[in-house]
């Protein structure tokens, strides 16, 4: 096998991982009753624009990385958006190592949030606010996830679909940070302002025994 189909079968894999991930956590809070997909109800015209880009740069990233694993003729949008960028494989290996670490940061951030998971926005029945673990060191683990897997994606793939997907994805998942964050200030009031000043969105550095917010 020659190293462009290592990578692409590489992301393959990748994928497989992410999606056996979701779907044994979440079957395993259905059985536990726990409700894991919710709908916000109370989202307006322009929040329901965003959500359904966000959901559709997500199943077009998925299928373009099973498309060109498995050798497949079509292709979302122009031809031009197969145009390979990046051939360098110290650039594959750096993307190959993003890639294995949004899988490390969503397996932990899974693992930490416990019962409060969800798939949505759950204004009803939320679960507890959780603040500890890999969430000490940054407030949204899951999308700094999928932020690092869309860019390793491009990195591994070096084609023009992969890096205008990253171009979508990165603010209208900030986006929907913002949003998030609001609803949680509105449901743990001050439990997560408080929780805002010590952790950064993205990231956040601790010295010497002290919180300090980086991004």
């Amino acid at each position: 096998m020659n190293s462009p189909r290592f990578f692409e079968w590489f992301q393959f894999g990748a994928l497989v991982c992410l999606a056996l991930l979701g779907v044994t956590r979440a079957l395993l809070l259905r059985a536990r009753g726990v409700p894991v997909f919710v709908v916000d109800r109370q989202r307006t015209l322009w929040q329901m624009v965003a959500d359904t880009f966000i959901l559709a740069c997500l199943l077009i990233w998925g299928y373009e990385v099973v498309a060109y694993a498995w050798s497949f003729r079509f292709h979302v949008g122009p031809v031009g958006l197969g145009q390979v960028l990046v051939e360098s494989i110290p650039i594959k290996i750096a993307g190959a190592a993003l890639v294995c670490a949004a899988l490390l940061c969503y397996a932990t951030a899974l693992r930490d949030l416990g019962a409060s998971w969800r798939l949505g926005l759950d204004r009803a029945t939320p679960g507890p606010l959780v603040t500890g673990g890999i969430y000490r060191w940054t407030r949204h683990p899951i999308y700094v996830a999928f932020d690092l897997l869309f860019i390793g994606t491009f990195l591994v793939h070096g084609r023009l679909i992969f890096l205008v997907l990253a171009l979508a994805w990165l603010p209208l998942l900030h986006l929907f940070m913002r949003r998030e964050e609001r609803l949680l200030a509105q449901l743990y009031g001050g439990a997560y302002r408080d929780y805002c000043g010590r952790v950064g969105r993205y990231l956040s550095f601790h010295r010497y025994g002290r919180e300090r917010k980086a991004v």
